[in-house]
């Protein structure tokens, strides 16, 4: 906000013969002009101070669902674990993205993300009694996932942007770095797919091929190199592998010969394309030793890992998480994915 300043006329020649009544008024108003003024630049120092908070926090996040513990809106702090409501209890932050599935999708009529996985932590947090926000981000922001490099922690999930990542399964990279609680969702096998009108060899010889794997999933090059029967495929090779942010940029791929194999779960949208099929089921799954998706949280979330877990456990006693199961096919049908009784645990 601008502010405009008239220039005062001098009253230098004029001071002797003013009344002191007069100077004082005169001395007053210079000092409520000086307050003001100052007043407008702390404000605006405190607005620029802000939008500078708000840049290192990652300024993309938007709000689903989000309403304070009385039932109003309300509006919470990107600080992640720092956020609190008016009445002073915290607020628990939960990153969510969206990609083409029933447990996490983006509701084009809403505007908001639907799915399995949304309604299970709405369904703990009552349960717990928390007030919890999900809060949309990228992937990648939780655990980052490139072609050449060991993957790691995510800029948002490691500078405490939020809490907790929803739905990340428990492999070995990850919990080198990072805690999860108990399994809430069954998790798909990891499979080899090709172009319909290709082949792989049983098991797969690699030599000379390029693969390609979804960025951040479980399945990537390095689960893949666990694999002994699978031969001549070294996960340092940048030139041989590639990560796809998509299921259906990584099926096109295919199909245009981009790639020659993918190595990806079993997902229903790679089983319902018709131009593209399974090369190879290992059977074994070796990229999940621990457990399928949960929360994925630092380590020193102690308090939110015991009262999310057992706020799940309580959730599956009851008659709310079979309607929560089922509700996969009434009101998530239209997404692919898998079926809720092959879903829920």
């Amino acid at each position: 906000m601008a502010l405009e300043m008239t220039e005062a006329p001098s009253t230098s020649d004029t001071a002797k013969i003013v009344p002191e009544d007069e100077k004082m008024n005169d001395n007053a108003s210079k000092l409520v002009i000086v307050c003001v003024a100052l007043a407008n630049l702390i404000a605006l120092v405190a607005l620029v101070l802000a939008i500078v908070g708000v840049a290192n926090n990652g300024s993309n996040e938007y709000y689903i669902g989000a309403t304070n513990s009385d039932g109003s809106s309300g509006s919470a702090s990107t600080g992640g674990t720092s956020a609190f409501t008016s009445s002073g209890d915290k607020i628990w932050m939960f990153q969510i993205g969206h990609f083409i599935g029933n447990t996490q999708y983006l509701d084009e009529d809403s505007g908001t993300v639907k799915g399995y996985n949304v309604d299970v932590v709405n369904a703990v947090c009552q349960i717990a009694n928390k007030n919890c926000r999900l809060v949309w981000d990228l992937y990648e922001r939780c655990w980052l996932s490139q072609a050449g490099s060991r993957p790691r922690g995510g800029e948002g999930l490691m500078g405490r942007w939020y809490d907790a990542c929803v739905g990340w399964s428990y492999t070995a990279d990850r919990a080198r770095s990072v805690l999860f609680s108990d399994s809430f969702e069954n998790f798909a096998p990891p499979v080899f797919i090709v172009a319909s009108s290709r082949s792989l060899s049983q098991p797969p010889d690699l030599a000379g091929l390029i693969t390609g794997h979804l960025d951040g999933w479980y399945a990537d090059e390095h689960c893949l190199d666990m694999y002994d029967q699978v031969t001549n495929f070294q996960s340092s090779d940048k030139t041989r592998v590639i990560h796809y942010v998509s299921e259906e940029d990584l099926a096109d791929a295919l199909v245009a010969g981009d790639i020659d194999a993918a190595f990806v779960p079993k997902l229903t949208y790679f089983t319902n394309r018709s131009d593209i099929k399974i090369g190879y089921d290992p059977e074994e799954n070796k990229c999940l030793p621990f457990g399928g998706p949960a929360m994925m949280m630092q380590k020193d979330q102690i308090e939110l890992n015991s009262w999310f877990n057992e706020g799940f456990r309580q959730l599956r006693a009851t008659s709310e998480y079979d309607a929560i199961c089922k509700n996969v096919a009434n009101e998530h049908g239209d997404q692919p994915g898998i079926a809720y009784d092959d879903l829920c645990v």
